[in-house]
């Protein structure tokens, strides 16, 4: 029943009683008459609200449709001409008249082009998971991290990077792209936020039913005021102001983990490194499952931690 429609039948109820002759002169009639008029006041209060609330989630669904459009539109529109700069950068460096004082410019033009289509994938990143479900499938999390840590490493210059716990593959059920976005970018702050170089060390290990990711750095560290906010969206640390970033990427990492059903959190001490430790749940998949991800159904028995600089 509508509140109209009480509000209405409230009315009639009251009428009824009041047209009956053996309530002539019964003093409780006027409470009642009192107590249906405020009933009347309120329903008619709710109404009103019931219609704000309609018209600002309506009025909030546009203003994320048109958000998710913009998003969109901008990502377009900024790719090419930053796919012309990279090509041109390219050419410029295959250029033999180029002086060798040029270089490293051209090199730092390089940098900015990559910077920013990261920034743009993030940005559509932090849409898609508005929108879309993770879709988990069998993969070996060891292979992948590796392979994570090579690409980066080569590009880490005066870092030394130590895989603890990676003699053997881990399967996990999880959406292998969304799940590469959480540790790229673990990875990436753990370089960008040691500018003094040091090592970064990657433990891998199972049990209870779920797989741990611990990433630590050397670097800047944050306060533990900072640190209680770092996975909030678009919050930097006090002491990262001179670091490149959007506050964005740990943000990103809790909404793909917290989908995988796992948790994230971060330890760290200004001046002493930070070690972020990711939980997720561990994969139970079947044989045929388990063939077509590559990886063995009855792994061996681990061995203690072994490491593995990263070429």
């Amino acid at each position: 029943m509508s509140m109209r429609s009480q509000e209405q039948e409230l009315r009639q109820w009251i009428e009824r009683l009041a047209g009956d002759p053996a309530n002539a002169g019964n003093p409780l009639l006027a409470e009642f008459q009192k107590l249906a008029e405020r009933h009347g006041k309120l329903l008619r209060q709710f109404r009103k609200v019931a219609k704000i609330s309609d018209r600002l989630q309506t009025e909030t669904k546009d203003m994320a449709r048109q958000q998710r459009q913009f998003v969109l539109m901008v990502s377009h529109e900024f790719r090419t001409p930053l796919a012309i700069i990279d090509s041109a950068s390219q050419l410029l460096e295959l250029e033999p008249k180029l002086p060798g004082s040029a270089m490293p410019r051209v090199g730092k033009i390089r940098n900015a082009v990559q910077r920013m289509l990261h920034l743009i994938e993030r940005c559509l990143t932090d849409e898609r998971l508005g929108t879309a479900v993770a879709r988990p499938t069998a993969f070996d999390l060891a292979a992948m991290l590796g392979g994570l840590v090579r690409d980066m490493g080569t590009s880490a210059a005066g870092h030394r990077f130590e895989l603890h716990g990676f003699d053997r593959p881990v399967p996990i059920p999880g959406d292998r792209d969304l799940l590469a976005v959480v540790f790229s970018n673990l990875v990436e702050n753990a370089v960008k936020y040691s500018p003094n170089g040091g090592t970064i060390r990657l433990d891998l290990s199972t049990g209870e039913g779920q797989v741990t990711v611990r990433v630590m750095d050397e670097g800047i560290g944050v306060n533990s005021a900072d640190a209680a906010r770092l996975f909030d969206k678009y919050f930097r640390a006090s002491n990262a102001a001179g670091t490149t970033g959007a506050g964005l990427g740990l943000h990103l990492a809790r909404c793909i983990v917290d989908t995988h059903g796992g948790g994230i959190s971060v330890a760290s001490q200004p001046g002493q490194g930070a070690a972020f430790t990711v939980r997720l749940p561990l994969a139970c998949i079947a044989p045929a499952q388990a063939a077509s991800a590559g990886v063995p159904t009855e792994p061996p028995v681990q061995e203690p931690s072994m490491s593995e600089p990263a070429s």
